[in-house]
């Protein structure tokens, strides 16, 4: 498509990249099929497309957004579906992140919507002043709910809270910093970076992480983590760029000494960096663009892997057997993160891994659909959010499975409060991770969900 930009605004690298970006765009439509809001509104500015133009528009006049506009970019989900889907290359991403930081810039939120979106990104990265949320969630839901009437967000937060307190467990204990050695010979030294909202939600996920891996010949590296422990995703997707880069730049400092690769051998290199959710990898994987192309960021995005990529190597090798033979044949459904198959374009390996372990796997229809979660999205968004995930349970709900099975902790939180909303006679079947499910299944603990 063609652009006006002057002479003078060509000359800011960030035009240049929304310049490259816009011109492969030949609005053909192809993204509006895949788009979740286009699909539940019908209204062209809710699409990609639509979305393109708006950017363009606010980037070559320079003028601040007006509240529609503001409204039809905030209900973007990034799950990045048309990127997959475009037959042009259009990186999507690019300009959503760029109109999300004009919007932040030059747009005075109402106070309500500014206040929250501040205790947010203020509350989510604190570990300690999460979980303490959490358990202040819990004694007021009631009260949260009544709210919820009148401040959706409030509502929204009742409808996520976990049914049970995350802790610590002899079968699931704290992942700490340091080296966990490989169970007989080391196939690989793989790094864990274990984050921050998945850590206090669901701390059971990155122990299983650690099982897992020892199991399948892996020593894994768990990083001191920085000081903010986010990867910087919720900040960059709320348009605070310059927020995003200083957690991002304080994580690869912070990581640096663990990470580091000696130069004079292969003796303890680090082969792969994984993070238990995907959303939280694919940050991690974008952090060149986020950093302008720092080689600390390049030489993380390149060493960043899921976990199913990984194991379904790891499994070919050791060739383990299902322990569980109550487990062997079971129905499982597996629920792709679209920060998985659209965000890291990996669509194959846990499938392929689930089936390999005697798995019969269940995907639903429009498997490439997002469940509505998307960070903070079920918070900011929750009307979209909550029809999105009712669609996404029902889909799942369709294959019949035993237990559900996703890769990301955004995703699995969305899929069990819509079960907990599901209707009562109606059997929702348990939400967990793949790496809970493939270690229970080669020998380790049942998962706390099950």
């Amino acid at each position: 498509m063609q652009t006006h930009f002057t002479e003078a605004q060509r000359r800011n690298p960030a035009i240049q990249v929304a310049d490259e970006v816009l011109r492969k765009c030949v609005h053909c439509g192809f993204c509006t099929a895949t788009c979740p809001t286009y699909r539940l509104t019908g209204d062209e500015r809710e699409s990609p497309r639509g979305r393109i133009s708006l950017i363009q528009n606010l980037l070559e006049s320079g003028a601040a957004p007006s509240p529609d506009t503001v409204a039809n970019l905030d209900h973007c989900l990034s799950c990045l579906a048309c990127e997959s889907t475009c037959p042009s290359g259009v990186s999507y991403r690019r300009l959503i992140d760029q109109g999300r930081e004009l919007i932040e810039d030059k747009y005075q939120r109402p106070l309500v919507e500014r206040t929250t979106r501040n205790f947010l990104a203020w509350l989510l990265p604190r570990d300690r002043w999460f979980r303490r949320a959490l358990i202040l969630g819990r004694w007021t839901r009631p009260l949260l709910n009544r709210l919820g009437r009148h401040l959706p967000v409030a509502g929204a937060m009742a409808r996520i809270l976990p049914d049970r307190l995350p802790g610590y467990s002899a079968d699931n204990p704290a992942v700490l910093p340091g080296v966990y050695l490989a169970n007989g010979e080391e196939l690989m030294r793989v790094g864990l970076i274990t984050g921050c909202v998945q850590s206090v939600l669901a701390p059971e996920i990155d122990a299983a992480m650690v099982r897992v891996l020892t199991r399948h010949g892996c020593t894994v590296v768990v990083p001191e983590s920085s000081a903010a422990g986010c990867c910087g995703a919720l900040s960059h997707h709320m348009g605070r760029t310059a927020q995003a880069r200083d957690t991002a730049l304080a994580n690869l400092r912070a990581w640096d000494a663990t990470l580091a690769q000696p130069q004079d051998s292969d003796e303890g290199k680090i082969e792969a960096v994984v993070m238990a959710a995907s959303g939280c990898a694919s940050m991690l994987k974008d952090y060149p663009s986020l950093l302008d192309g720092s080689k600390k960021a390049e030489n993380i995005s390149l060493l960043i892997k899921d976990i199913s990529i990984i194991l379904n190597n790891l499994v070919k090798i050791k060739n383990p057997q299902t322990r569980d033979k109550a487990l062997t044949g079971a129905a499982v459904a597996w629920q792709s993160p679209c920060s998985l198959q659209h965000g890291m374009q990996e669509q194959n390996a846990p499938v392929e891994l689930l089936r390999s372990l005697g798995f019969n796997v269940r995907q639903p229809r429009d498997a490439h659909l997002c469940c509505g979660s998307a960070g903070t999205y079920n918070l900011l968004q929750p009307a979209f959010a909550q029809t999105l995930g009712t669609e996404k349970m029902s889909r799942l709900l369709e294959t019949r499975a035993d237990m559900i099975v996703s890769g990301n902790i955004g995703c699995i939180s969305q899929l069990r409060s819509q079960g907990r909303s599901q209707n009562a006679t109606e059997t929702v079947p348990p939400v967990i991770h793949l790496a809970e499910l493939v270690d229970w299944a080669t020998g380790g603990p049942k998962p706390p969900a099950l």
